[in-house]
Formats: structure tokens, sequence, C-alpha cells
């Protein structure tokens, strides 16, 4: 007779820190070796992660030149503004300079407003609007041309501009209230659009004779297009509507524009 304890030492099964019996014995474990494709696609994978780093902070780069400069801007027209008030204070005998305020300029559709200065070199335009200096002033028979950036806060929306809407100047003495009666897209050679009558045969915005014989007002913007880019130029043209002397206050279609400083106007009223 086998004893219980006997019994138990034949019984099959696992054996404590042994192993199964009939079973393989566990070696260690081995990698397949790594071959000419593993590194292929290794380095192609290391491209992968490289490039899109690379295309994520130029992304990043290209935003904050779009949208980072708003505040530059913002900051920049509070300081044209206050000089704009200060050489209205002088009178019409001061002498604009290049880069010096010219005009303020309110488009109410875009709900925007800006000061426009004198010239149009990238200096003159890096946070503002220009004003082409061989062009019409405000309120006069030709063609006042401004040329500004397709950036926020400057000219990125002109395109959202439709027939009828108001542009309106200020100067020292009035307000000008222009409709919009055009857009166009040209290519940058294309200099009639600044003429003072940019639709008459031959414009030329260099010509003294047809500064001369122009019988409208025009109001005229330029900025680069498409957004981004500055293969072309996107042209919106207005005629003027309404002169407002400024001893009668803002017009209605501004009134709740007036920038923080205060427009002449207001400030004699007060």
């Amino acid at each position: 007779m086998v004893s219980t304890s006997e019994r138990r030492s034949h019984r099959g099964g696992r054996r404590r820190g042994g192993r199964a019996r009939g079973g393989r014995r566990r070696g260690p474990s081995r990698r397949a070796p790594t071959t000419a494709g593993d590194v292929v696609r290794g380095v192609f994978r290391t491209i992968g992660e490289l490039m899109f780093t690379a295309g994520l902070v130029m992304l990043l780069f290209a935003a904050f030149q779009v949208y980072g400069k708003q505040f530059e801007t913002d900051k920049e027209q509070d300081q044209l503004a206050k000089g704009l008030e200060s050489q209205w204070e002088k009178g019409p005998d001061s002498k604009p300079l290049p880069g010096s305020a010219n005009s303020r300029m309110y488009i109410p559709s875009l709900d925007l407003d800006w000061v426009v200065v004198n010239g149009v070199e990238q200096e003159d335009i890096k946070y503002s609007p220009g004003h082409y200096p061989y062009t019409a002033d405000a309120g006069q028979k030709g063609n006042y041309s401004v040329a500004g950036h397709r950036t926020p806060g400057i000219f990125w929306d002109l395109d959202r501009l439709r027939d009828g809407d108001d542009i309106v100047l200020e100067d020292a003495e009035n307000f000008y209230t222009y409709k919009v009666v055009e857009d166009e897209v040209i290519t940058p050679d294309q200099m009639r659009v600044v003429a003072p009558d940019p639709f008459a045969d031959g414009a030329d915005p260099f010509d003294k004779a047809q500064r001369k014989t122009a019988d409208k007002a025009m109001l005229t913007l330029t900025t680069c297009h498409p957004k981004l880019q500055n293969a072309h130029r996107y042209i919106v043209h207005a005629e003027l509507a309404e002169t407002r002397s400024k001893d009668k206050g803002m017009p209605d279609n501004i009134a709740d524009m007036a920038p923080e400083e205060g427009a002449m106007a207001e400030k004699k009223g007060e």
C-alpha cells in the first residue's frame, strides 16, 4: 500500500522553481537582427518628426507675423492719433512729412478706423495706411489714394466692402463721406488705379494735366491680393457723396466710432 506522502511525491505537475514536465525551457529573449530596411525606416521616421516640428515652428512664426503685430499696430496708431490732433491744431500751413499723420479714415461696415500717414514706402505704412503723395487731398477733385498692408488691423478684410458702403475721411476741417462704387484685382504695375480718373483712357497718376481736369472727387484703396501674398493688388474705388463741416459734429454713420483720444470736433463741443 502506498502512503499518502508517496502518492503526493509521484503526482505530476509544475514543480516550484522548475519547469513544467514536457515543456520547453525558456532561454534568454532574442531580438531579430537589424536589417537595412529597419535602418531606412528609422531614418525616414526621424526626418518626418523633424519636418513636423519645423513646420509647426514655421506655422507659429507665421501666425505671429500676421496676428501678433496687431498689438504693435494699435500702439502706433495711438501715437499717430496724438500727432494728428497736434498737427491740426497748428493749422493747414504745417508741412506734412513722410510717415507723419495725414488724416483719419473710418470704414463703418468693418468697424475700423485708422490714422492715415503721408507716403507709401514700406517704412511709412508699417503700422498704418499711407496716402500716395502725388494724389489729391481729402475731399478734393481727383483721386485721394491710400495703400495699406493686407494684415489684421489694416486692410485684411478690405474685400468685404460692397458697393454703396461708406468710407469716411476726416481732416482738420471736414468729414468726407465716400460711397464704394467698384472693386477690382490688378497686377502691381497697373498704376492707373491711382490716377485722377482711374477709369479714363490713358489714366496716368503723374500727368499734371489730368489732375487739373479731374471733374469728380474719388477715393481709392489698394492692398495686396490674395491674403499673405503679393502677386496682385486688390482695389476699392469710391466717390465723394457728402462733405460735412466738423462744426456740425461727426456724421451719423461714424458717430459711435469716435477714437478714444476724441475727434477734434468733439473736443471743441465739450
